[in-house]
């Protein structure tokens, strides 16, 4: 039989249901736990290092820098930062095709309507999210977290 801890009360028990025989808590929602994103201003910075990256090599050294870090949810700007974007669904790292289509393209352009109607306000969506996550994140599925966390 299995040994299980409980989240709330730490108690370890041999159990087989699905809640803590000592407080009565459920395992079941103790495995669905929800994925933070990075802080606003870590992903500001991010932002930043991309620009500055993207500008220093013309652009075309970014793009090839991008191209060797393919299917690993990263840009050269997270690369450096130790930052990885994921599937919310997966929990994997997102190939280089769905960031580029889903996150670039379509998310990006809904953003911009979004954010062009809004007066810039959606820029700061991180800061109130409860997830951290921006307008194009939540379009494309996907969460900026620290690559440790990534399994």
């Amino acid at each position: 039989m299995p040994q299980k801890v409980c989240k709330k009360c730490s108690a370890i028990s041999e159990t087989e249901k699905d809640f803590c025989p000592e407080c009565g808590a459920s395992y079941l929602e103790a495995k669905k736990e929800e994925l933070i994103g990075v802080s606003p201003g870590t992903r500001f910075l991010s932002y930043l290092l991309e620009s500055v990256l993207a500008t220093v090599t013309l652009g075309i050294g970014w793009l090839i820098w991008a191209a060797t870090l393919s299917g690993t949810g990263q840009t050269p700007g997270k690369k450096i930062m130790g930052l990885t974007v994921i599937d919310e669904q997966t929990k994997k790292p997102m190939t280089m095709g769905r960031m580029f289509w889903m996150r670039g393209i379509v998310a990006g352009f809904v953003a911009q309507i979004g954010i062009f109607f809004t007066l810039g306000i959606l820029l700061f969506m991180p800061f109130w999210d409860k997830r951290n996550q921006n307008l194009w994140d939540r379009i494309s599925a996907s969460i900026v977290v620290n690559t440790q966390e990534v399994s």
